[in-house]
């Protein structure tokens, strides 16, 4: 007789202990014979099914508007002028190795395999293994230093790892990373029925083995970047290795984006619901990103109209920037009436009723910018910067209208036709992209890394705040308030903090990183 499941017996930690008959703490607690077994398959689909990976959950998205927002200056606010406090609802600590205990049970049970199992299953444990990486990048991004080497070890009762540093996690991931890529070049699945699974349990791509090589060597590029200000040795050979492999997401059909499969469930548990609830207090068209959208003799960005929505005289308007001019116009600020606004929103057909839309995990138009930057920091890379900045503001253009014309609904309330942007022609496309190469190619020392950089505050606006963060950071070593788009009054929040249970939990590992535990000061990579 089958008894209570042991993931309501033991929750958290113990869950860990399902998958090896061996570990202590099996031994110590648990009758093998008295819940369902697990099987990695299972953990593995688990695993990609885990909101807040790559498609963007409620909660999460819901306390970033409120904290990033203001910060990266990508959304508009009623901003009354007073200096901003420091919080974070959300905790991306413990989130994140809660979407990591699936990995670790997939690990346990891997290792009890007889040996042609393993190999059987060593294309779940290798893309698994490359979420996980993931994970871990978003992770320390924004906290720094966390357990990463001896970390969810809860099975071998080890329930107090060390914090490592990010000087030691950067590395580690990237080796891994490569490993992965290069364990999946040429690689077939083959008769077993344990390999003839995979593309069923792979929700992500389908079993699509080049797809993972894409996303895993574009994950790459986007971590050797982090890593210009302090191991730009290794930045560079790991972009060479990508481009030298020639795969990774160099255009719109090989960018890595993901449909939901659930559309019925979008707008409850997905970013939608978040949108819909912040839309009238953070969701204005910030003006420091419009302002770039239409420079003084300039023609006018073409994205404006699926970025944006016309405000209630059919314009384009902006909440302002600063508290004074804010109160200049407060007596005009109105959202009683979603299809009669001031100012203007983002674009609600685009984003906020789009349940198809796809998630944007890593675009070309990231890489192109990505590479652009690269070439400009090592010469004798084999790339024309030029080029891979054009390309990366044309791809953007293409993947934001893709995203609006997705949106049939014009039976939301507060619809206005304005929201549904008719693509401009190639011709009108391509005046813009000359102005901009142009002003590329004029710009002088260290502004065409800051113009680079108003590409991708563009280009993520408010869908991609973690990337736009990890920018931001990173560059003001070199480019100062060149980079920040935030109102004056507006501090950069560096980290984030750690949850009280890891003093209380772990208290000797913890003194290691207590130093660091505030908002202010800034991860290892930025160099600051």
């Amino acid at each position: 007789m089958k008894k209570k499941n042991i993931f309501n017996i033991l929750a958290g930690l113990l869950l860990l202990s399902v998958v090896s008959c061996k570990s202590k703490l099996e031994d110590l607690y648990l009758d093998p014979d008295g819940f369902t077994d697990p099987t990695i398959e299972g953990f593995y689909t688990n695993l990609q099914q885990q909101l807040g990976i790559f498609r963007y959950s409620y909660g999460e998205m819901f306390h970033n508007f409120n904290t990033l927002n203001p910060i990266l200056g990508s959304g508009g606010f009623q901003n009354d002028g007073a200096p901003s406090s420091f919080s974070w609802v959300h905790d991306p600590y413990s989130d994140a190795f809660g979407k990591l205990r699936s990995y670790a049970a997939m690990q346990q049970l891997y290792n009890t395999l007889p040996e042609q199992d393993k190999k059987d299953y060593e294309i779940f444990m290798w893309t698994g293994g490359a979420v996980k990486e993931y994970i871990y990048h978003q992770l320390t991004d924004i906290c720094g230093d966390v357990p990463y080497f001896k970390a969810m070890q809860g099975a071998e009762l080890n329930f107090t790892p060390p914090f490592d540093k990010q000087s030691d996690i950067y590395p580690a991931m990237l080796a891994s990373l490569k490993e992965i890529s290069t364990n999946l070049k040429g690689y077939t699945l083959n008769s077993s029925f344990i390999q003839q699974q995979f593309p069923r349990n792979d929700i992500y791509f389908g079993g699509d083995i080049t797809k993972w090589r894409v996303f895993i060597n574009s994950l790459r590029m986007r971590l050797a970047l982090r890593l210009t200000n302090v191991s730009p040795a290794l930045a560079k050979s790991t972009i060479q290795e990508v481009l030298a492999d020639d795969v990774y997401a160099k255009d719109r059909a090989t960018s890595i984006t993901l449909v939901d499969k659930q559309q019925d469930r979008a707008m409850e548990l997905l970013i939608f619901r978040s949108l819909s609830e912040r839309m009238t207090a953070r969701l204005f068209v910030p003006a420091n990103m419009l302002n770039l959208m239409r420079k003084p003799g300039f023609a006018d960005d073409p994205r404006i109209p699926v970025l944006f929505q016309p405000d209630k005289d059919g314009n384009y308007t902006a909440m302002p920037t600063e508290a004074p001019d804010v109160t200049a116009i407060s007596g005009q600020i109105t959202t009683s009436n979603l299809a009669a606004t001031f100012p203007s929103f983002y674009n609600r057909t685009t984003f906020e009723r789009n349940f198809g839309m796809p998630y944007q995990i890593i675009t070309s138009s990231e890489i192109h910018l990505l590479k652009a930057e690269a070439k400009l920091r090592w010469a004798d890379l084999t790339i024309t910067a030029a080029d891979e900045y054009r390309a990366a503001i044309k791809e953007s253009i293409d993947i934001y209208y893709e995203i609006n014309a997705l949106n049939q609904d014009q039976n939301y309330t507060g619809f206005i036709p304005a929201s549904k942007a008719t693509k401009p022609s190639d011709a009108v496309i391509n005046t813009f992209l000359d102005q901009k190469v142009a002003e590329f190619n004029t710009a002088a020392g260290n502004e065409k890394i800051g113009l680079i950089y108003d590409q991708r505050y563009i280009h993520y606006n408010m869908l991609k705040p973690y990337e736009l963060w990890a920018d931001t950071r990173r560059l003001m070593k070199e480019l100062g308030a060149r980079v920040r788009k935030a109102p004056s009054n507006i501090r950069m929040m560096e980290r984030t903090v750690y949850p009280t249970s890891e003093e209380l939990n772990n208290p000797a590992n913890f003194q290691a990183v207590k130093a660091a535990n505030n908002y202010t000061t800034p991860v290892w990579w930025t160099g600051r």
